[in-house]
This record gives C-alpha cells, sequence and structure tokens, in this order.
C-alpha cells in the first residue's frame, strides 16, 4: 500500500472521528449540562453562561438543595408540597402495567396478522395501521369523553386502559415474526400443538429480541406522557413526572434548579433500562423492519 494512500487513510479516519466527537459533544454537553446544574443554585445556573467558561458547566458551589426540594425533604419543598418520589412511582407504575399488558394483547395481535390466513386479512391491518395517522389531539377530547363516563378519571385506569393497545407496537411486531420460518408452526400444529400454543412456545420465543426493543420503546413512550395524564388526571398524588416537572414552570417564576433535577431524575429509569437491555435492542433494531 502506497504512502499517499495511507495518509488518505488516516485523514479519513480523523475527519471520522471528529465528527462522531462533534456529534457526541452536542448531545452530551446539554445532558452534562442540566444535570450538573441541578447541583447548584438557583441563581448561579445562569450566571456564568458568557462569556463560557469552566464554570459555565462545573458548579462554583456544590449543593443538594433542588433535590432536597423535589423530594420534599426541606421547609421549601414541603411548603409547596413536593413529593417526586411519589411521582417517580405513579410514572414507573403506569409504564410497567401499559408495557405488560401492551406485550400480551398486541403479541397476540401481531401473532394475528403475521401467521394466521384469513379473508380480508390485509384490508383490516390497513385499519389498523391508518389509526397510527390519527394525531392525538383529534382523539384527545373524545378519550377523555369515554374516560369520565366510565367514572375513571383520577385513576390510574385512565392512565394504563387508553394505551394497551397499540397499532405500531403490532405493525413492528409482525415484522418480527414474518422472519420467523413458517415451517416451525406446521411441524408445531402436527405434534398436537394450538394456536395458542404455537405463539407460546415458538414464536416468543424466536422473538424475544423484537418484544424487548419494542417494550423499551413503549416504556419510553409511556414514561414521557404529558397532556394525557394533564388532562385526566387532577389529584396531584397520582400525577406522573413530566407534568411534575411542568409546575416547576409557574406565571411569574420558572425554578430552573428543581426542574433541572426533575429532568435528571426522570431520565435515569430510560437510561438505566436501555443500557441494561442494550443488547437486545439493538439486536432487535438490526433484524427488523424499523432500521429502514
Amino acid at each position: 500500500m502506497s504512502i499517499s494512500r495511507l495518509v488518505g487513510l488516516g485523514a479519513r479516519k480523523i475527519i471520522e472521528y471528529a465528527i462522531y466527537l462533534a456529534i457526541l459533544l452536542i448531545f452530551v454537553i446539554p445532558f452534562a449540562w442540566m444535570i450538573l446544574g441541578s447541583l447548584r443554585n438557583e441563581t448561579e445556573i445562569f450566571a456564568n453562561l458568557y462569556p463560557f467558561t469552566w464554570h459555565t458547566i462545573v458548579p462554583i458551589e456544590w449543593t443538594l438543595k433542588n433535590y432536597l426540594d423535589i423530594f420534599g425533604l426541606s421547609p421549601e419543598g414541603q411548603s409547596y408540597g413536593l413529593n417526586f418520589q411519589r411521582f417517580l412511582f405513579n410514572s414507573f407504575l403506569v409504564s410497567a402495567a401499559v408495557v405488560c399488558s401492551s406485550l400480551v394483547v398486541n403479541t397476540m395481535g401481531a401473532y394475528f396478522f403475521a401467521r394466521l390466513d384469513f379473508p380480508y386479512k390485509n384490508v383490516l391491518l390497513v385499519f389498523v395501521i391508518a389509526t397510527m395517522l390519527v394525531p392525538f389531539q383529534v382523539t384527545m377530547v373524545p378519550l377523555y369523553i369515554v374516560v369520565s363516563s366510565l367514572n375513571l378519571e383520577d385513576t390510574y385506569w385512565a392512565l394504563i386502559l387508553p394505551w394497551y393497545a397499540s397499532p405500531f407496537v403490532i405493525f413492528a411486531l409482525i415484522q418480527f415474526f414474518k422472519e420467523i420460518p413458517k415451517e416451525l408452526d406446521e411441524a408445531a400444529i402436527i405434534d398436537g400443538a394450538s394456536y395458542w400454543g404455537v405463539l407460546r412456545h415458538v414464536i416468543v420465543p424466536n422473538a424475544i429480541p423484537g418484544i424487548i426493543t419494542l417494550a423499551l420503546l413503549e416504556f419510553q413512550f409511556i414514561w414521557n406522557l404529558f397532556y394525557w395524564p394533564l388532562i385526566a388526571i387532577s389529584n396531584n398524588n397520582l400525577q406522573m413526572i413530566q407534568v411534575a416537572i411542568s409546575q416547576q414552570t409557574t406565571q411569574t417564576q420558572v425554578y430552573w434548579g428543581r426542574t433541572f433535577a426533575g429532568a435528571t431524575l426522570a431520565s435515569l429509569p430510560v437510561i438505566i433500562l436501555f443500557l441494561a437491555l442494550q443488547r437486545y435492542y439493538v439486536q432487535g433494531i438490526a433484524l427488523s423492519g424499523l432500521k429502514g
């Protein structure tokens, strides 16, 4: 290999790594500023923005006051009735419940479309997929009327039941199920398995990466819900974390320290779940039609 070619490959690698580093900094610096901003006094957060120095990112005076406030462990937090541990529990409970029920219902729906033959299957599938094109703002009021008519407002059921069936999850799982050879279904049926047995013992074990991938996406979607909890829940003890964070912005003041502390806490469960299950997530993305 000639020297000029080696120099060209080296320069290309340097440019490639420089681009990766720039992308990394674009995403990491705001996140680091948020985390470190939650560990400084309210007045210090924006005091050193210009000119840009080391203390623009790193606090001069470190403090846990913002976390004590949002957990209601300080006099100021108690006076405002802050209880972020309760909001985190509500978000985790609702997200876990939706994910569990969603995977059961949507897995059966995806199996129905992906593996069984019946008349007008594709037409029905088009109707299911078409519901993804309807904005939530269009269905928000009718959904609230239904929830109110069933006397479910201000309950966990109001946060769980509207999301247990997802056309996106059904569509994505269909792509995973289609990758599994149909000969496995036929062999299981010949051995005496029912359709339910095929789903349980053949389809689900072979689609674990896809199921975990969709579980992570669904968990993140429910965890980040804002408008629906804001509408359906008026009892502060049942409220979710994203609404609680937004309540730190009032008409007269924005409590940036509490907002940063709450946003930091709200980011942790999703990050931890992704890091714990990233092997399945990457494998699921690589094997599915989501990579397009």
